[in-house]
């Protein structure tokens, strides 16, 4: 099939996600309007966003680690997380930061999986994990493409409770912003985000959309961030009906990304910063567990692309993802303008 922009719904993947159970309940304990979860920088934001979205007094079934200081392994924990029902905290290198030690001691996760090797997060902070869950595991390998995959199999192994992938969206690992918005639509539709290289499908994620075989891709971005041979490819060998979803920029591919999510039935939006990473990383999650997409926008301004996808899915309520530093107060102020009467 030919490369173009998708506005199209499938429902397949949502059936997926009943069949983990914990992961389409309702997930914001915040009220119907315009509300923000900030912090003091991304380890706090990251804690809040947990907090929110996982309010109960019941422990999680799992919560994924990921570098809050590079955001290559975090691509691909968003999507996998929001599967199968935990957050993704972010930690420092070396550190743990206090904000996610509070937050772990209050979910109390049945496992934690650590998302990259030493390079992104020391064995001392892994042997600290080990205070938080009785399972702490880590998803390692030679680069983010290698992580990305052996994330995926980990998920998608048989006897997993999705034995088979309805859609697969494939992202640029050498950049970050499509696969943030790709995230929560891959939670959505029941699939995982896997990285390339703007000119070649590594071998480790080769292997992988052969093991699994999805029935449909969604290449996203256009063909500055990843080529037209990374498409063909595609559609030659893994042999799923493929598209790509491309647009001027950052945010017309999240604009188009959210078409996933129907009209009228997606009552929560989340919106982070198109123009850095670290709110939007935690933020998939929960905007998977609302049934909703994440957005992107300008820290000044909302692009007109998410305007009138706002327009569309007409929420009831908007989260906003990090402080009036990323997403500024006018901007939070115009968003009240798209909120459903």
């Amino acid at each position: 099939m030919a490369s173009r922009r998708v506005p199209f719904v499938l429902t397949a993947g949502l059936g997926a996600l009943l069949l983990i159970g914990s992961v389409a309940a309702p997930a914001s304990a915040l009220p119907d309007g315009v509300q923000r979860i900030g912090g003091a920088d991304r380890f706090e934001v990251s804690a809040a966003i947990s907090a929110d979205t996982y309010p109960g007094p019941a422990a999680v079934p799992i919560a994924y680690v990921v570098s809050g200081e590079s955001f290559p392994d975090a691509l691909s924990a968003s999507a996998l997380a929001g599967l199968q029902g935990g957050p993704v905290l972010l930690t420092r290198k070396e550190a743990l930061p206090d904000s996610i030690r509070t937050e772990l001691s209050r979910i109390d996760p049945v496992k934690i999986v650590v998302l990259g090797g030493v390079n992104a997060i020391s064995e001392s902070v892994v042997a600290e994990l080990r205070r938080f869950s009785p399972t702490v595991t880590r998803i390692g390998g030679a680069d983010r493409f290698e992580v990305s995959a052996a994330a995926s199999r980990a998920v998608f192994a048989p006897g997993t409770p999705v034995p088979t992938v309805p859609r697969l969206y494939i992202a640029s690992g050498e950049n970050y912003p499509d696969a943030l918005s790709g995230s929560a639509a891959a939670a959505f539709k029941g699939g995982p985000v896997l990285l390339v290289t703007k000119t070649g499908i590594p071998a480790a994620v080769k292997t992988e959309l052969l093991r699994i075989r999805p029935s449909e891709i969604i290449v996203l971005g256009g063909i500055h961030a990843i080529d037209p041979v990374v498409f063909d490819e595609l559609k030659r060998d893994v042999q799923a009906a493929t598209y790509r979803i491309t647009g001027a920029d950052r945010f017309t591919v999240s604009a188009d990304t959210a078409e996933a999510f129907p009209t009228g039935t997606t009552k929560t939006v989340y919106v982070a910063s198109g123009e850095n990473y670290p709110d939007a990383l935690s933020g998939g999650v929960a905007a998977a567990r609302s049934l909703g997409p994440l957005l992107l926008v300008r820290s000044d301004s909302i692009p007109d692309d998410i305007k009138a996808q706002l327009r569309r899915l007409q929420p009831t309520k908007i989260v906003i993802l990090g402080g009036t530093s990323a997403v500024a107060t006018s901007v939070e102020t115009e968003l009240r303008g798209f909120l459903a009467p």
